[in-house]
């Protein structure tokens, strides 16, 4: 790792930046405002309405057309911010910039290109057969802010070497698609840049639309707003809870704007935009008051909108507690971003030895359709640290019956009707849906409900069991009857994929294991397959713990003490 003797400023804090594989610099909204106008003549605005015309979303499966796998952390799920926080609480931190950059290879077939900078990265392309772009700009954290600062830097005729070579692969193969995690504003800057200086019509890019991206891809999407949802009349004791829940599902701005019902927890959306402390304590008690009169509910859960894995969530707060929604309104002031107050779910569960997992399914888009299969999420807390494929064939061994699996996978193809519905195609090419399989109580009593939790409609962590499948299959030279589980690890200063890989990759009899990525000090990924799903799940878990006990990780979930590193 590059040692970066700099600071960043937290809330008034200097914070040391150290251990990172980039330094902490970023491009201000007038910087992007002008680079914009410098590499395309117009600012974002006209950016934004250009790529509209420029860049088309497409779904591809891997392999299929040439790729660029551009792996950039995105500023849309604020990455640099849970980074920064991260560091005030004394905590070790994802770099998640380093990590997307790293793990991204993964996803890029042979011959690809595959865009990035510092040591993991490199590991990870050697162990691949993608082609390296190495960018040499390390300042900047987003990889998209040090590729603009170096096309604004270098003439226009002779785009530094990075660059050169993208460009030079788009002109000789215009079929190519561009992977990336979603098109922020800087990722649009510097894609339309790139479709220009190939000279193309359009550039094909797998992410979804910008309205997805940047309107519906936040949990938000689901619930109505507190002021929305005071003004409907008030349901009887007697009256069914789902159809209170659909009422108040026809006033979401989702609804209004395709008119599709999605299969959601009762909950209120509360916005930061414009609120100061007495609106925002109101907005989160009248939340909690609906909460407790439509629903008889006692419990809610306080939830970011845009939050990455599933951090900053607040799980079992109560819901006559004033003292206690007050506090989430002083958080909510403090992060100036918008919140969802919603039931507090009582998950099912299902164990394995060592491990017990909440039943909290996922069903996904791929390559611009619903996908086959879908993931069972293994979490710590709310945070989620890995995902194991299963399909309705297996969806049982975790206590998920098929017509709850058909529910999940219908509630996903009702999201993607309703983005190409209408006679229009807002580009929704990749993705994924979070639900719970839970118990709710008040008003629903104690009948199961499937609903979604939250839309990650953009790169997902589900991508790398899929492609892991995908390998593992090939492997072990069997089309079927292959199932993977991936699972996310904290690997100690020393521990770099090399050291990993070989810790973990071993003949198999009946199955297969790799590592997918290390960031020494980090965040890594490893994953198993096996004939059955839940061996699969047990496997990868009994790998971590061994290797956290052989001292190359920092932690396990199945040990849960803490080695230094």
């Amino acid at each position: 790792m590059q040692e970066q003797e700099q600071t960043v400023t937290y809330r008034g804090r200097t914070l040391a930046w150290e251990g990172f594989c980039t330094g902490p610099g970023l491009l201000t909204r007038d910087q992007l405002e002008e680079v914009s106008r410098r590499l395309l003549g117009v600012d974002l605005a006209g950016a934004e309405e250009a790529a509209g015309e420029e860049l088309q979303p497409f779904g591809a499966p891997r392999g299929e057309v040439p790729a660029i796998v551009l792996g950039t952390a995105s500023t849309l799920k604020g990455c640099f911010e849970a980074d920064v926080a991260q560091l005030a609480l004394g905590r070790s931190p994802d770099d998640f910039s380093a990590y997307n950059e790293a793990r991204s290879v993964y996803l890029a077939t042979p011959g690809d290109l595959v865009v990035g900078r510092g040591e993991p990265w490199r590991q990870a392309v050697a162990a691949s057969e993608a082609v390296p772009v190495e960018v040499p700009e390390l300042r900047y954290y987003y990889l998209t802010h040090a590729l603009l600062a170096m096309a604004l830097d270098s003439p226009a005729e002779r785009p530094a070497a990075p660059l050169a070579r993208l460009v030079q692969q788009l002109r000789t193969a215009p079929q190519t698609v561009v992977r990336l995690f979603a098109i922020d504003p800087e990722a649009r800057v510097l894609l339309l840049w790139l479709k220009r200086a190939a000279g193309l019509s359009r550039l094909r890019v797998d992410a979804n639309g910008p309205e997805i991206a940047e309107r519906w891809n936040r949990k938000t999407t689901l619930y109505p707003t507190v002021e929305d949802a005071v003004v409907l009349a008030e349901p009887k004791v007697t009256d069914d809870p789902r159809a209170t829940l659909d009422t108040e599902a026809e006033v979401t701005a989702f609804y209004r704007e395709f008119g599709v019902l999605l299969p959601r927890l009762p909950g209120y959306s509360i916005s930061r935009r414009g609120a100061d402390g007495e609106l925002l304590r109101h907005r989160v008690r009248t939340a909690g008051r609906l909460l407790r009169e439509r629903y008889g509910l006692e419990l809610g859960c306080f939830k970011p909108a845009e939050a990455l894995t599933g951090s900053r969530i607040r799980m079992a707060v109560p819901l006559n507690d004033v003292a206690a929604l007050d506090a989430l309104a002083r958080q909510a002031m403090e992060t100036e971003e918008d919140y969802v107050l919603e039931a507090h779910t009582h998950y099912l569960r299902h164990r394995v030895p060592g491990y017990e997992f909440i039943l909290a399914p996922s069903a996904h888009v791929v390559a611009g359709r619903p996908a086959e299969g879908g993931t069972v999420q293994i979490t710590r807390g709310s945070v989620w640290e890995g995902s194991v494929y299963v399909d309705e064939d297996t969806c049982a061994r975790f206590d998920i019956t098929p017509a709850q699996f058909r529910a999940a996978r219908e509630g996903v193809a009702a999201l993607h009707g309703a983005f190409e519905g209408q006679g229009r195609d807002l580009g929704f090419v990749k993705g994924g849906v979070d639900f719970a399989i839970a118990r709710l109580g008040g008003r629903f009593g104690q009948t199961p409900v499937v609903a979604m939790q939250d839309l990650n409609l953009s790169s997902n962590g589900a991508e790398y069991v899929r492609a892991f499948l995908a390998e593992a299959r090939q492997v072990l030279g069997r089309p079927q009857g292959v199932y993977a589980a991936t699972k996310v690890v904290r690997p100690t200063a020393e521990t770099d994929l090399k050291r990993l890989q070989d810790a973990v990759e071993r003949p198999r009899s009946e199955g297969w294991a790799r590592a997918i990525t290390s960031v020494a000090g980090r965040w890594g990924l490893i994953g198993v397959a096996g004939p059955c799903p839940r061996q699969a799940a047990q496997e990868v878990l009994e790998l971590e713990q061994r290797l956290h006990r052989d001292g190359l990780l920092r932690t396990s979930v199945r040990d849960e003490s803490v080695r230094p590193g």
